[in-house]
């Protein structure tokens, strides 16, 4: 009896996590990309931080609500929030999809500065870690007065 016992608990433990694997699908590949910007009064005030957005991605790929989960900070959760309204992702399996993404805003001391007298452009380098993080690196923009 007890070699039976064992068997039923290895099953339902193989069911149990086939059900739980099942439930989790791949994240979805995006099909086109917005190239993020940085939005000046952010790099002006020098404001970096996330913006973690729950997206609903609909049948055929195109975003079809994007909300703000992370703390608020309404200059990047916008910019971020419009940047990612531009993509579309391959079709999910069933929809609606949720995706998660995570916009990151930092600025870097190490490039050249913008504004001021020297009128330096405005660097803004952007990299994606597909298919979730979404990373936004650019030069301080300095006011002289």
């Amino acid at each position: 009896m007890k070699p039976y016992g064992t068997v039923a608990v290895a099953l339902a433990v193989l069911v149990l996590a086939g059900i739980c694997f099942a439930q989790s699908s791949p994240a979805l590949c995006p099909r086109h990309i917005e190239s993020p910007t940085y939005p000046q009064i952010a790099r002006i005030a020098h404001i970096t931080g996330a913006v973690v957005l729950r997206v609903t991605i609909g049948a055929d790929g195109s975003i079809t609500q994007a909300a703000v989960k992370s703390k608020p900070n309404k200059i990047l959760d916008q910019s971020a929030t419009e940047n990612l309204r531009h993509w579309t992702f391959t079709k999910p399996l069933s929809a609606p999809y949720v995706e998660t993404i995570t916009y990151v805003y930092s600025l870097d001391e190490s490039l050249p500065p913008s504004g001021g007298s020297s009128n330096a452009p405005v660097i803004v380098n952007a990299s994606f870690d597909l298919p979730d993080r979404v990373n936004i690196r650019a030069n301080v923009t300095t006011i002289e007065p």
